[in-house]
């Protein structure tokens, strides 16, 4: 075995391994700020659709959008289905929380972004309980949900939607129907 023929096979093969190593695209990683960019456009072009009129219809429901407002509500866009016959959610309160949540989406030859559910505790035993003013995402309880159920009374019901800076942090937007089912003194 001739050690130059060795030799030069190993060279051979690291100088491809090199070419096709320089040759990938470096455009598939993008920073956060690409990132949440492409998440707000997403959002924007969702609120153009027929979905996002049925969901957040302001004629028959009262409907409050800070999404282009800055501060500790931005982006929550809030809709309220039923006032609810209980007394003020306040800060420091347990309430307990029934849920739905839905991410919106996009993919490749979808005409729109879309929603899809993702979570639910209708048919769970207990609500979610959690103390105003303390997000626990952990459970489900985004800034953006503890921001909304601030608008609320006991027993309503309500719709809410919200970016990923006061959700997951993952550029996932979300849908979330709330309904308060219970609130300790």
């Amino acid at each position: 075995m001739n050690i130059n023929k060795v030799f030069r096979s190993l060279i051979v093969i690291l100088l491809t391994g090199l070419a096709l190593f320089s040759s990938c695209k470096k455009d598939d990683i993008k920073s956060p700020s690409e990132l949440y960019a492409e998440e707000l456009d997403m959002l924007e072009r969702f609120k153009e659709t027929a979905t996002y009129d049925s969901l957040f219809n302001p004629e028959t429901m009262l409907v409050i959008d800070s999404s282009e407002t800055t501060g500790r509500y931005q982006g929550l866009v809030y809709a309220q289905l039923e006032k609810g016959s209980g007394d003020t959610v306040l800060l420091g309160k347990r309430v307990g929380i029934r849920y739905r949540m839905y991410y919106i989406l996009d993919s490749v030859g979808a005409e729109e972004p879309f929603i899809v559910l993702v979570s639910s505790n209708e048919t769970s035993t207990d609500p979610i309980v959690y103390t105003v003013g303390q997000p626990n995402p952990t459970a489900g309880i985004y800034v953006g949900v503890d921001l909304g159920v601030r608008f609320m009374n006991c027993y309503g019901k309500s719709r809410m939607l919200f970016p990923s800076t006061i959700g997951g942090n993952d550029y996932v937007s979300r849908i979330v129907e709330a309904h308060i089912t219970y609130m300790g003194r």
